[in-house]
């Protein structure tokens, strides 16, 4: 039985995924020069608050030289700070500078927006039930 890549899913999400990242890079490059990994770790930060690189790296699944990578342009560009982390000192604590929470407060409206819009196709049921087989699909894959 040959593989066919039109309904294989691992294929159609990975193409999905690339070009929706394509497609959504013009929305944060407009005000920034903000790479792929760079706005995730940014974004991330925004919501989830001060975290540190490993737990980073689960947030926005990549692998840690990329978020490594990322983070250090981020305090480069001054959009994120390091801190002590008091309960282990060998592993700093990341948060974003007030220059980065305002980029995010610019960003975030405009990739909405985008999002909107992508989604204008799908009816409310189809995003939820979009919603509700993308948690089952991660579900599994965390057995």
């Amino acid at each position: 039985m040959a593989l066919d890549l039109e309904t294989f899913l691992p294929y159609r999400l990975a193409n999905l995924a690339s070009k929706m990242s394509e497609q959504f890079a013009p929305v944060y490059q407009q005000q920034s020069d903000l790479s792929i990994p760079q706005w995730r770790i940014l974004f991330n930060l925004a919501q989830f608050g001060q975290s540190n690189a490993k737990a980073l790296c689960e947030q926005a699944a990549m692998d840690k030289s990329t978020v490594s990578r990322a983070i250090k342009a981020l305090i480069d560009k001054g959009y994120v700070v390091s801190l002590v982390n008091p309960q282990d000192k060998r592993a700093s604590l990341l948060a974003l500078s007030n220059e980065g929470l305002s980029l995010y407060q610019q960003l975030a409206p405009a990739a909405l927006a985008w999002e909107k819009n992508l989604l204008d196709v799908l009816t409310q049921a189809e995003y939820q039930t979009l919603l509700s087989c993308l948690d089952k699909l991660t579900s599994k894959l965390a057995e």
